[in-house]
């Protein structure tokens, strides 16, 4: 029955799509005619194929909204059929659109059920398929975050998948992941494993050879991999084989890849002009594409290009042009993020002031319930207690009565008229008591029922000033949580515009670098543009974070050591690079100059140490006990204290600059003959807690 309904679906897809010669126009004749065929009397599992094409024809063509809303039949059939491929299906599809809107954590959920639900029938194929979009999902969040542990995720999976497809035999789905998985160890700068994956995927598999179409993605990004690597021959040598396969297909987007890559292997090959020749080819083709995030880094080689063929007046033209599509494209994914923000802060506000007006309505209720049981009580012993006096009353009365009339009895004999008088005077008297009684039992009614008014009027206003306050509160804390991200927002952009800033001036240095003849002057202004890059370093990663006044030092170190040592030509296969440090939150007051100070240490390292040694070794230390300790040690012939401190009398403007940093934290250098140079900072935890 599945085979069938995947035939009678994919008979009326060729029927869509049949005599149709664009992309758009075979899309959208493919929705019509399955909008059609929904019409007819169909099997559930076959409408349930039927609206899962129509949503996929539409996330295909960039309307997600549309694609979701014919995702909704395929859940309801499927969850009251219980057909668990399609529940799948639809799942996977609606992570792919999560995905690709930036709502990571929905996509996440959505493929982990994608998986349970092919799991109970054993589709196999789709559920590698799955694991290779969760692969894609977890470089995107990688790349948005900056976390590697997400990146090293997408590895995992990506390997999943590939290991489903070699037992399916599916050769076209490996050579795929195969691509994806060298994008994943490139990401992490593990540039040797992402170069086996390519060539892993070029390789014949199941006694097939590569398709030219899967071909030119593998070759260019074999050159890319081998322009990081700066084997430039073998990067123009891959590249060539793209190109010739791109231009007969007339890919213009991959072109402009293509170019780009060839422009960078030329500037390392010292050849300008085929550099610029490239550069200018690749900005014509992505002008055909109309690929923005591609005219980022088209612009940004196309500036370095002409910088290098000495034209500076084109490479800082490119240079601004770049800067300003880098600004865009930060702006449109910071806008799609502080949109993600505000939906997610609605939701959750909405709940919140449901609960509270819940609590309050609550609260209100069982204080009312509480005051009219009160009241009921009190009125219940008011009428009792008026039952009691009535009755004494009419008990004293009786008594009073059969008195008066035993006397008159008595002397009814002798005194008749006075019998009679009296007999008169005892009944007015009794009327004018019965009288005044029942006066004084309604004036205790009047007062009891008005301190019952009074009461409900006083709980009525404290009713209204408890809903007043209620507002206020609401209305103050919603000002306050939008003020804060509003903060939150405005610093993050501050040290985004200071990055920025200092890139630009890191650029400008670049290129006067380039200018210069003076190797000692050349040395000098690189030293400069590496100080700039490692106070960029700090900035970069404070608007990348949720913490907008603190960094994490381990991780900056981190990056900052692995950026000089590759900036000295030096490789992971070639150096010993060792990390030794706490993770540790510190204020940007001190991590700046605690930043600079590193980076005059390591470039002291790189220039001097590593001469005659065979086998370099750098290990960057810092420890959190008793305050905060900065190690910096090689493996060099060493340096004796007196050497730092005077050199022809006069120190130099890093061992200044080191000085004067280490000064304004308060701290003390040492510096230590130990098999090699160890520099030692300590800074006391006095310092630390005032920053």
């Amino acid at each position: 029955m599945y085979l069938f309904n995947r035939w009678f679906v994919g008979l009326l897809v060729v029927a869509a799509t049949c005599g149709q010669s664009a992309m758009a126009q075979q899309g959208q004749q493919l929705i019509d005619s399955l909008k059609t065929s929904l019409t007819l009397k169909l099997p559930d599992t076959t409408r349930v194929h039927a609206y899962y094409d129509i949503a996929n024809a539409f996330y295909k063509q960039s309307q997600f909204d549309s694609a979701l809303a014919y995702l909704g039949p395929v859940l309801t059939i499927s969850q009251k059929k219980k057909y668990w491929a399609g529940l799948g299906d639809y799942h996977r599809l609606k992570g792919t659109v999560r995905t690709y809107q930036g709502q990571y954590e929905d996509a996440l959920t959505c493929y982990q059920q994608a998986i349970e639900q092919y799991n109970k029938v054993n589709k196999v194929q789709s559920i590698a398929k799955t694991y290779h979009s969760l692969g894609l999902l977890y470089k995107l969040m990688g790349d948005s975050q900056g976390v590697k542990a997400y990146t090293r995720q997408g590895i995992a999976y990506m390997q999943q998948a590939i290991a489903m497809n070699q037992r399916l035999k599916a050769t076209k789905e490996l050579r795929t992941n195969y691509i994806n998985l060298g994008i994943l160890y490139e990401d992490l700068g593990e540039i040797k494993q992402g170069r086996e994956c390519f060539l892993k995927g070029l390789a014949p598999m199941n006694n097939t050879e590569v398709q030219p179409e899967d071909a030119r993605i593998f070759y260019n990004n074999l050159g890319k991999n081998y322009n990081v690597e700066k084997d430039y021959q073998m990067a123009v040598q891959y590249l060539e084989k793209a190109l010739a396969i791109n231009l007969n297909l007339k890919r213009y987007s991959s072109l402009a890849h293509n170019y780009r890559n060839l422009a960078t292997a030329h500037i390392g090959l010292k050849q300008p002009d085929k550099a610029v020749m490239f550069a200018e080819k690749s900005l014509e083709q992505l002008k055909r594409s109309g690929d923005a995030p591609l005219a980022n880094s088209v612009y940004g080689t196309l500036s370095r290009a002409y910088a290098a063929a000495g034209q500076y007046q084109k490479a800082y033209e490119a240079a601004v042009k770049y800067k300003q599509i880098g600004d865009s494209l930060v702006n449109q994914a910071k806008t799609r993020t502080i949109a993600q923000l505000e939906g997610r802060y609605a939701v959750q506000q909405a709940t919140e002031v449901a609960s509270i007006k819940a609590s309050a309505e609550l609260a209100k209720t069982q204080a009312v319930a509480q005051v009219e049981a009160n009241k009921a009580r009190e009125i219940a012993a008011i009428q009792a207690a008026e039952t009691r006096r009535l009755a004494q009353m009419k008990t004293v009365a009786d008594i009073e009565k059969t008195r008066a009339i035993l006397e008159l009895q008595t002397q009814y004999d002798t005194q008749a008229k006075q019998r009679q008088i009296a007999d008169l005077g005892s009944r007015n008297l009794e009327k004018t008591r019965q009288v005044e009684y029942m006066s004084g039992g309604l004036g205790l009614m009047a007062v009891l029922v008005s301190l019952l008014i009074g009461q409900y009027l006083i709980i009525r206003r404290s009713n209204q000033k408890l809903a007043t306050q209620n507002g206020i509160i609401t209305g103050n804390s919603q000002q306050l949580a939008t003020q804060a991200e509003q903060l939150k927002t405005l610093m993050k952009e501050l040290h985004h515009r200071v990055k920025n800033n200092l890139a630009i001036v890191s650029s400008l240095l670049s290129l006067q670098a380039s200018n210069l003849q003076d190797e000692k002057a050349v040395q000098a202004v690189r030293v400069g543009q590496q100080r700039v890059e490692a106070m960029a370093l700090i900035h970069q990663r404070l608007y990348q974070t949720d913490g907008i006044t603190t960094i994490n030092i381990r991780s900056y170190l981190t990056d900052l050591a692995q950026s000089l040592m590759y900036a000295y030509g030096y490789s992971d296969r070639d150096f010993d690079l060792v990390i030794d440090a706490d993770e540790q939150e510190l204020d940007v007051d001190v991590a700046i100059p605690l930043g600079l100070i590193a980076n005059e240490l390591i470039t002291n390292a790189f220039k001097y140490a590593y001469a005659q040694s065979k086998h370099p070794r750098l290990r960057v230390g810092l420890h959190t006990q008793n305050g905060l300790t900065l190690e910096v040690q090689d493996n060099g012939p060493g340096i004796h204290p007196d050497d730092w401190l005077l050199r022809g009398g006069r120190p130099s403007f890093g061992k200044r600059l080191v000085a004067s940093l280490s000064n304004q934290l308060d701290g003390q250098v040492e510096f230590i003959q130990q098999n090699g140079a160890l520099c030692r900072l300590h800074i006391p935890e006095a310092r630390l807690r005032a920053a």
